[in-house]
């Protein structure tokens, strides 16, 4: 298990990417509306001339890779083939009414969850859950058998606590405490399996 990661730079991959389109006139009705590039395509609603998706080429293979959903200004989920494949493997969902702040600003919408394949089969292993559009929880099945057995906990941006399920008995057996100074985490462990965590003496 990869769990010695102390930085939230998962999310907002789509918004983040899709800073080349001008949103000027993307919320407006019948305005000139822009007409991407290359990379990167707007398509709008031909009744209301709403702003409704764009599509982006991260790897410029001439295939789109990450898909951005809008209503008007306001960014609704981004789907996102981070293997480029052809197939999806993370979803992105984002806060009704957290529009562009200005035109032509980046399209950064409040984050709200997030489901990725990490392995890549088209089933969600792991399961993100943002506050305020920052990473506090995160559940994940790193064995493969379709249940969580590694759950994060985040406070501003940072690790708090990872607790890991090592015996597959769908609870947590270990839990590593990351102090908020920094340094090594501290390892507690339930031995009796009642829910009760002791720390293990460092060496």
């Amino acid at each position: 298990m990869a769990i010695f990661v102390r930085s939230a730079a998962r999310g907002r991959w789509a918004l983040l990417l899709l800073a080349g389109v001008a949103l000027t006139a993307a919320g407006c009705q019948r305005a000139a509306r822009p007409a991407g590039t290359d990379t990167v395509v707007p398509t709008y609603d031909k009744t209301t001339g709403k702003l409704q998706q764009i599509t982006y080429d991260r790897n410029k293979d001439s295939k789109p890779d990450a898909w951005l959903f809008m209503d008007g200004t306001r960014p609704v989920r981004a789907e996102l083939d981070d293997n480029f494949d052809g197939a999806v493997d993370r979803w992105e969902h984002y806060k009704a009414g957290a529009a562009v702040a200005q035109a032509g600003a980046m399209p950064l919408g409040e984050l709200l969850k997030a489901e990725q394949s990490t392995r890549f089969d088209g089933n969600v292993s792991r399961w993100e859950t943002y506050d305020h559009g920052k990473l506090a929880r995160v559940e994940e099945d790193t064995s493969g058998d379709l249940r969580p057995d590694k759950w994060e906990t985040w406070s501003d941006g940072s690790l708090v606590e990872v607790a890991l399920d090592t015996k597959s008995a769908g609870k947590p057996d270990r839990k590593l405490l990351y102090p908020s100074e920094g340094g090594a985490p501290q390892l507690l462990v339930d031995t009796r399996g009642d829910g009760t965590f002791q720390p293990v003496a460092q060496p």
